[in-house]
């Protein structure tokens, strides 16, 4: 019967199939434009949410965003700590109080409770912290945003930490420890940092075993006592809501954090290595290598950041970057290829190029992308110039369409004390850039010349393929 069934079902298939193609033959589509005729001379806009913003006597600030599209209201609340500021020897310090902030409660609302109200309302709360910031949430129906909030401020404001939550907070991070370099990428990135940066910079430092054994619960307690305070807080609100009901309600809750101080962060400056060199990172079960190559990167701040971003673009922009194009598609030497120029805003990013290859062709796959980087420093022409621009404007639709991103790229910005018209700044000045604009900044920040080249996979048949190249040095898994 059930073949029968099948067969019947397989026989309407070909038969709906038939009449859409009969449907498709009938159409006359003599007189069509080729897409490559297709021109669009308006640049596509879309509206811009209006953002309300106002500050508390405490130091809280606020951006808020209505969006009725659907019974939803998300709270994003930013805090001006994060990794940089656990003490040496307490490295993790950060990452356990954002894992036991969430998982251990608030007096009011014990861990076991906290989960069923959140669970009974289909609600969800996060927290944890970055190197540069850290961040809560709560995801809300609308209908049931009054009822929770306070909820969420009250774990934000005052958490219990428990013990018990604590050890099981570290036990999970010494589980990370454990297998952070059983991936390949993982254990490449941050050894790559550590050549970056230096290997007992703040920039390159990692949970261990030792550092997370010396953390108890009163610096737990500490770190995020001196986080969550007024003039260190970036509160945010999209959804479906009415900002003049909504804002009485944020100014009774959110007043409860003490002001505390403004937090400037400081961070030490970077010595850039300009020699080149070698390094292996021995992993064996593994046939490929990992190869990521570079050096310093930049700042946010820089004001060459549009052009460095097209020429990011140029240099590794999907199928059509020129890394991709050379080092897959024509070379046939990696499954994929990436590379970019960074920028942080606090810290000078890190330039890279990462690849995995066959082992035996890391050699060959370093000397491809060198020659890549001296070709870009010779010029661009004007189809790679635009096919890299209108990559970058084509992709705003996609990264800027609803309101919850652009919530978060002002909450970016104002974290930053960056302009608020930043992006549209970005998008003009990126119309304005170049093919010689190209050219000059990959001549100015790239150094084909003095990269720093770090290869992970087998030991032994690495070292001899980078001796090709010059002296090597053998690093140990970090």
């Amino acid at each position: 019967m059930i073949g029968h069934i099948r067969i019947w079902l397989f026989l309407g298939f070909l038969a709906l199939a038939s009449l859409a193609m009969a449907s498709c033959s009938s159409l006359d589509l003599t007189g069509q434009p080729d897409y490559d005729d297709l021109r669009f001379d308006e640049p596509i806009s879309w509206p811009e949410p209006d953002v309300v913003s106002f500050q508390l006597e405490n130091g809280v600030r606020f951006l808020l965003i209505e969006d009725h599209e659907l019974p939803l209201v998300r709270v994003e609340v930013m805090v001006k700590s994060g990794q940089f500021q656990a003490p040496r020897g307490q490295e993790g310090l950060a990452d356990l109080t954002g894992t036991a902030l969430r998982s251990g409660g608030s007096e009011n609302y014990p861990s076991d409770a906290l989960n069923r109200l959140l669970a009974d309302k289909a609600a969800e709360i996060n927290t944890s912290f970055n190197f540069i910031s850290g961040s809560a949430s709560l995801d809300v129906l609308s209908q049931d945003f009054r009822e929770l909030l306070p909820v969420f401020v009250d774990l934000l404001h005052g958490p219990a930490f428990p013990q018990s939550k604590i050890a099981l907070a570290k036990q999970q991070l010494r589980t990370e420890i454990a297998r952070r370099n059983d991936q390949q990428s993982s254990l490449a990135m941050r050894t790559y940092k550590r050549l970056i940066y230096g290997p007992d910079s703040v920039y390159a430092r990692e949970p261990q075993y030792k550092t997370v054994q010396a953390i108890d619960r009163q610096d737990i307690v500490r770190f995020h006592q001196q986080a969550f305070q007024g003039k260190k807080m970036i509160v945010g609100l999209v959804g479906d809501f009415e900002v003049e009901k909504v804002k009485p309600l944020l100014k009774q809750e959110f007043s409860a954090f003490p002001p505390g101080q403004r937090q400037t962060i400081d961070l030490p400056s970077v010595q850039e290595n300009s020699d080149s060199s070698l390094n292996v990172v021995g992993k064996q079960d593994v046939n490929q290598s990992y190869i990521l190559m570079g050096h310093l990167g930049g700042f946010r701040q820089n004001p060459d950041f549009a052009a460095l971003q097209v020429m990011n673009k140029v240099l590794s922009g999907g199928f059509s970057g020129r890394l991709f194009e050379k080092v897959r598609t024509e070379m046939g030497l990696a499954y994929s290829v990436f590379g970019r120029y960074g920028c942080e805003f606090y810290y000078p990013g890190m330039f890279f190029v990462g690849l995995k290859t066959k082992t035996s062709a890391t050699a060959k796959a370093i000397r491809v992308v060198r020659e890549e980087l001296e070709k870009l420093q010779q010029g661009v022409g004007t189809q790679e110039l635009n096919q890299a621009k209108e990559q970058f404007f084509n992709s705003l639709v996609f990264r800027y369409d609803e309101a919850t991103e652009i919530l978060e790229r002002r909450m970016f910005y104002a974290y930053r004390q960056m302009d608020s018209e930043s992006f549209t700044q970005l998008v003009e000045e990126i119309r304005e850039v170049t093919a010689e604009d190209v050219a000059r900044v990959a001549r100015e920040y790239l150094q084909p010349g003095s990269l720093q080249v770090l290869a992970v996979g087998e030991k032994d048949k690495l070292i001899r393929q980078l001796e090709a190249f010059g002296p090597v040095t053998v690093l140990p898994q970090p």
